[in-house]
Parts: structure tokens; sequence; C-alpha cells
């Protein structure tokens, strides 16, 4: 959260200057769409057996989920260019995290992205708690 405040910071030298209301709206989305993602970090987690393997999950499933999501296009031209990357978008979690952080940001609220991102942090927790095993995580391959 840090990050995030010291990043709008240093964009308000740059004349980015969000609604004053937006720096407190925005506080709970940065929470919620960073509960969304570590859990679906603790599930992806679950399946890795050596530290090697996490190069091959951050190739092939989270730079994709970054590079098919709103967070370098907006959705609303994505939808004017490409139809097909929109839809595709629309699938992806990532986006609805986007969207519901940049809508707070302006001190508004996007229900669909607020529902879809507090859907699929649900989702992904409880599948990251029953995926999740300690006899089968790293610290028990040490001993």
């Amino acid at each position: 959260m840090l990050q995030v405040y010291a990043f709008l910071a240093v964009a308000w030298f740059w004349h980015v200057r969000p609604p004053l209301i937006g720096y407190i709206v925005v506080l709970p989305a940065l929470i919620l769409s960073g509960m969304m993602l570590g859990a679906l970090g603790m599930l992806l987690s679950s399946g890795i057996k050596q530290l090697e393997d996490f190069a091959g999950i951050m190739n092939f499933v989270i730079f994709p989920m970054f590079f098919a999501s709103s967070a370098l296009y907006p959705l609303d031209r994505m939808k004017e260019t490409s139809p097909l990357l929109y839809d595709i978008c629309l699938l992806n979690p990532f986006t609805h995290a986007v969207e519901l952080i940049r809508f707070s940001l302006q001190g508004h609220i996007s229900w669909l992205a607020l529902t879809v991102v507090a859907g699929c942090a649900a989702v992904f927790l409880g599948a990251a708690i029953l995926a999740y095993s300690p006899s089968k995580g790293l610290i028990a391959r040490r001993t």
C-alpha cells in the first residue's frame, strides 16, 4: 500500500491529480485486489514443487494475465479495436482488479469489478486453503 501511495505522490508532481476522495476510496480497492492476487499466488504455489518452477508460472500464467488485462490499455478502447481481446479481458480477474482500482481512484465504484474481484478472492482463497498442505510444502521437504 505504501508503494501505491508513494507512486501517487510522485505522480502529483507530473500533474496527475485525482480527486482527494479518491485517495481514500482507493484503499479498500487496493486491499481487496491485493487479497485476490495474493490468494491466487497461494493457490498457484500449492502446485509448485521446486523454486525453479516459479519461472514457468510467471511466464505462462502471470504475464498473460497482465498483458490480457486493461492495465496497459483502457477497456473501453479495447472494445473498439478488438472485440475478441475485449471478451478475453472480461474473463480475466486481473482486468477487474485494475478497473476497480482505476474507478475508485476517481471516486467512483464499478459494481461489476467489485463483485468479480470479491468473488474471485473468495474462490481463490477457498481453493488455496483446500489445495495447500503443509506436509507437501517446501519446509517439509527440507527435513
